[in-house]
This record gives structure tokens, sequence and C-alpha cells, in this order.
């Protein structure tokens, strides 16, 4: 699973701008509140500023411009007195501007790409293989705006007949982001994925009795007796919208015939003595077909974590794609239910019998 900071840290790799560590100190006048640090950009999460040994507060202490590299003192420092910043400084751009880019990038790369059950495709539900795309994506992204900071550049001609040909790094710029981008262009054009993929479809045939599609089943040897996987095939080719969910979703991946147990972090602010919870294994959502019921207990109340299990009666009937969620209901409240975790589950056979 993809991370924002993972992606951010991979473009920084790509684009050369790793951070470095620097140490300014100003000896005060009694009047000045502007101090430039002399570098920059800086990321502001990582300044430590005090004065005389004293660390100040940001923002009751000081306020920075990480852009700019310059930070403020809201009240005037007496004279005389130290005031020491140190941080980290970075070639080109903060983790803000990076990661406006990286979000840019993924919503270019997954533009109406859903999976199998027509759940968007997000940072959070990006396959690994497409991890390195969308950072060449990102890292095209970047270097457009160095680029166009470059085009402001004009040459200069010495009257001595110095010439300093200041667009050149323009020139340049554009030649590494013709090649970004045909190397981002080739690796999706190879796993036909982002902007430059071919949309594909799998024609289905509808019951005459039903108007329904008939089902899709993985091909199965003649002496296999298990129960058949149903293909859930992928409903974008014409252009559907997917559908938009706040419930975070949570895949889990299990050995059929054997025991399943996992510890879950409960997020929510509501009483948690007062709720009772419920989860259920069914084939797809609003199935019928009930598989099993999860067992759940509290592992500890005070951090809010609960316990989830299945038996190994309940793993090994389990189909090997279905689907889940755990929903809250409150003794005191009889209109209160919420959904809080949703996912598929993922069996794998059992061989041992």
């Amino acid at each position: 699973m993809a991370t924002l900071s993972d992606l951010r840290s991979k473009v920084r790799l790509e684009l050369n701008d790793q951070p470095r560590q620097f140490t300014k100190t100003f000896t005060t006048d009694g009047t000045t509140k502007d101090f430039n640090l002399g570098v920059k950009p800086v990321e502001a999460t990582t300044l430590m500023v005090t004065d005389n040994g004293t660390p100040l507060a940001n923002p009751a202490g000081y306020t920075v411009e990480p852009i700019y590299g310059v930070i403020h003192t809201v009240n005037t420092l007496a004279a005389n007195r130290t005031l020491k910043v140190t941080g980290s400084v970075f070639r080109y751009f903060t983790d803000d501007q990076l990661d406006y880019f990286i979000n840019v990038a993924v919503l270019q790369h997954t533009e109406n790409r859903t999976d199998g059950f027509n759940r968007a495709i997000t940072l959070d539900t990006l396959p690994e293989i497409e991890v390195y795309p969308v950072v060449l994506l990102a890292t095209t992204e970047a270097l457009w705006a160095l680029a166009t900071d470059a085009a402001f550049d004009i040459n200069i001609q010495g009257p001595d007949g110095v010439a300093i040909p200041r667009s050149q790094r323009f020139s340049q710029l554009n030649a590494i982001i013709e090649s970004r981008k045909e190397q981002y262009r080739n690796i999706c054009a190879a796993l036909n994925i982002g902007i430059w993929r071919i949309e594909m479809g799998v024609l289905r045939r509808v019951s005459r009795t039903t108007n329904k599609l008939v089902p899709v089943y993985v091909s199965q040897e003649i002496d296999d007796s298990t129960m058949p996987e149903r293909v859930y095939i992928q409903r974008d080719i014409n252009g559907r919208t997917p559908i938009p969910s706040d419930v975070p979703i949570y895949d889990i991946v299990l050995q059929k015939g054997d025991n399943f147990s996992v510890i879950l972090d409960f997020p929510d602010t509501f009483n948690f003595n007062d709720l009772v919870f419920k989860a259920q294994v069914r084939t797809y959502p609003a199935s019928p077909s009930l598989w099993a019921t999860f067992t759940i207990a509290v592992y500890d109340a005070n951090l809010r974590k609960l316990q989830l299990s299945l038996s190994a009666a309940d793993t090994v009937r389990i189909p090997t794609r279905c689907f889940w969620d755990i929903q809250a209901t409150s003794l005191s409240d009889a209109n209160f239910s919420k959904t809080y975790l949703r996912g598929q589950i993922f069996a794998y056979p059992q061989v041992t019998q």
C-alpha cells in the first residue's frame, strides 16, 4: 500500500532534493523581529527556534515563511540575546509543495479507475507496481514548476564580451521533462495503466429470463470439486463514476481452515462501553448468503481496541473472495447505527485436510 510520505521521499530522490541540516545564529538588537535564515526553502515542522536557549513555540513565539526562509518573532526580543534556529532545508520544494504535485499525479494517473467492485482506486489502494509511474508523473509536475521559474531568466551579455546563457537552464529542464514524460508513457503503455492506458472490456451474457448478467467464474480442473471462485470484472469501461464513501477500507487475508484473529483500533469518540459491534462475512454487499459472523471482544477498553476472530470451522467454508464490514449500534440510542470499516476477504485454499 502506497503512502504519501513514501511517495514524497521517492520524488525527492528523483529530483535530488534531499533534506540537509542547517543552523543559523543571530544576535538581537532590540528592534528587529524579522530574521533571514539565508537558506530556502525550509521545512517548518523541523525548525527549532530558541531564545537564549529557551524554545519558542510556533505560532505563539514566532512564525515562518518556509518558501523564503524567513522567520518573524511575535515579540521584539531584547538586545544582545542569542536567537538560534536549526532545522532542515531543501534544494527546491517543501513537503507541502511536493504533496500537491503527488496528489495531482495520483488524480491524473487513477482518473476514472475502479476495482472489480466499483470502488475508486486511491492512493491507499494504489497497486505497488504503479507507485513508480506515479512518482515519475509527480516528478514531471515538479519539473514543470522549476521550468516556469527558469522561464523568467534572460541571457546576460557583458560589455567585455562575456555571455551568460541563463536561458539554457530552461532548455535543459524542458529536455528533462520530455525524457521523464516518455519514460512514464513507456511504462504505462507496457502495463496498460495511467493516462496512456487502453480501456478494455469483457463481453458479458445477459440471461433471457432474469435480464441480469450471468456470473463469470474462474476455470477449474476437472477433478477440482471446491466451490467456484467468482470473477468480479471492472465496470469502468463506460466511464462509470466511482461510488463515494467515507468508510475506511480494510482488506483481510487469511488461510482457509486456520483460526483467524486481528486487533483493530477504534478511532471514534463515542462512549466505547455504550456500543454493540457486529461484523459479518457475505458473498458481496447485501448478499443473502451469510458465510460467517465474527466473534468480537474488547481487547483494550482504554486504548479502544477490538479483537475480531473467526474459528477454523468458519474460515474453511468461506469463499476465496468475499466481503465484510463492522457496524456498531448504541445501547442508549436506538436510532444510532454506523459502519466503521469495510473491505474484502481473500481466503487462500486449504491444502492439508
